[in-house]
């Protein structure tokens, strides 16, 4: 669905392959759930929370594992938002740095032990 010139106001809107042009958000909760996405152009966010369920979510679960697995896993992520920040995530895949840690993994490699931190679950 197209939005133009609209305000939503204290709604939980779904994003879900809406586009969404000169629009205003107040106190909404905009849920994204993976697939397919919204496009956004020139539109105002205020007081508003994204809420991600389904792939989005889990999405954001594996990013929090990569970044907790270790140094190149930290490198990795922070490579990633720096890309969706400079606008280069385009196309059908996008592909990660490889990790400058020692032997270019994501282990914790200060003890040459691989990090045993358990996955990243809701709630902790």
């Amino acid at each position: 669905m197209i939005y133009r010139d609209r305000t939503f106001d204290g709604e939980r809107v779904v994003l879900h392959g809406n586009f969404f042009n000169d629009c205003t958000f107040k106190n909404c909760e905009l849920v994204y759930d993976g697939d397919p996405s919204p496009t956004f152009y020139n539109n105002q966010f205020i007081d508003s929370v994204f809420v991600f369920t389904g792939p989005a979510l889990r999405t954001l679960y594996f990013l929090g594992n990569i970044y907790r697995a270790g140094e190149g896993g930290q490198e990795v992520v922070e490579k990633t938002f720096g890309d969706i920040k400079a606008g280069r995530i385009h196309g059908a895949e996008a592909t990660t740095i490889t990790p400058h840690t020692g032997d270019h993994s994501l282990s914790d490699n200060r003890n040459n032990i691989p990090n045993r931190m358990a996955p990243y679950a809701p709630g902790q």
